[in-house]
């Protein structure tokens, strides 16, 4: 019997694309000799290569070789030429139509979480998605190899963390300005975590954001460890060893809640309805500010309000992060303490 060859039409961000993998296991489920391909943006393609559930990851350029009608032809035409039985349409895209395989276009829905619209794909064509049926709940997923969990427990070796150490993982960058919670906020919530729960803190930082990294790393007074490492797989091995992690509405959040760490992330501009971290281990702090313009988007009169910083993302305040932080520090000391009293 042919092994049945799946394309997933995903994204260029790569928060977007990582949401996309909640496709994966529902669809190894129904199809389990299935040859999964995923077509994504420059971008996102290092997030995703590699991944152990993900068979091949094919890049569409927009902005370089598949640009015009005549890139989007040589796309199709090398699409085409793979002979895919199935497109799994996540973009709605319009050249989806002309790959020579059966479509599933994406489920529409205005304040549905995106993976949730992915799920209710599948589900109306008939693939299940529930966790009865599965064994787990569906959602974001991606799967490390051995050599990048190698890779985590070595790089945090070399910097002296010992094994059942308390590790946070602070990102405070994002790629939209409007975005961004202070940076000053995240130096106190560093500090405090190092002074008041003895916790090792990850300072990681995304492209072109070294000097915010630098920033809140000088201004803390307990010196992080800072992550500057280009293979977004392995930031997301080292956010995996993360107890929790905390964040902005950004890429490196949704990796994080993929790769299984507790998330807390913080929203205001944007919809946590429709981009949120994924799963009810998650946690979203926001504020109640009704700017009359908020959830934004940097995709829609992006800079609008031409401000240059979020009214809303400031009114969340340190003691509201700092409240939600103390609750997941708990349950990580107590399961910790756990594996500590089975290893006597």
């Amino acid at each position: 019997m042919k092994t049945p060859k799946i394309l997933i039409f995903s994204f260029s961000f790569i928060g977007d694309a990582v949401l996309s993998t909640a496709v994966i296991q529902p669809l190894r489920k129904q199809f389990p000799e299935a040859h999964l391909t995923f077509l994504v943006g420059p971008r996102a393609q290092s997030v995703l290569e590699g991944d152990l559930q993900i068979d091949t990851v094919l890049v569409y350029d927009n902005r370089g070789v598949h640009s015009g009608i005549w890139g989007k032809y040589r796309l199709i035409k090398a699409l085409r030429r793979e002979n895919f039985d199935l497109v799994l349409d996540l973009r709605d895209s319009f050249w989806a139509r002309f790959i020579g395989a059966k479509r599933w276009g994406i489920v529409r829905g205005r304040n549905l979480h995106a993976a949730t619209r992915y799920l209710d794909t599948l589900n109306r064509h008939g693939v299940a998605t529930s966790a009865e049926v599965l064994g787990f709940a569906a959602g974001p997923m991606l799967t490390l190899s051995m050599s990048e969990r190698n890779f985590a427990d070595e790089f945090l070796r070399e910097r002296g963390v010992v094994p059942n150490e308390l590790l946070v993982g602070i990102h405070p960058g994002g790629n939209w300005i409007y975005k961004l919670w202070p940076a000053e906020n995240f130096v106190r919530i560093g500090d405090i975590l190092i002074s008041d729960f003895h916790t090792r803190v990850l300072l990681f930082s995304g492209p072109d954001e070294q000097a915010l990294q630098e920033k809140v790393a000088a201004m803390m007074k307990y010196k992080p460890i800072i992550v500057n490492e280009p293979s977004l797989r392995r930031v997301a091995a080292l956010i995996n060893r993360c107890h929790l992690y905390l964040g902005n509405d950004t890429g490196t959040t949704h990796i994080a809640a993929a790769v299984g760490t507790p998330v807390v992330a913080i929203f205001g501009s944007t919809s946590h309805i429709r981009s949120g971290p994924y799963g009810a281990q998650h946690q979203i702090v926001r504020s109640d500010v009704d700017l009359g313009c908020n959830p934004c988007h940097p995709g829609k009169n992006p800079g609008g309000c031409q401000k240059g910083r979020c009214q809303a993302m400031e009114a969340v305040t340190i003691e509201q992060v700092l409240s939600v932080v103390r609750q997941f520090i708990a349950v990580a000391f107590s399961a910790i303490n756990c594996a500590t009293t089975n290893e006597e």
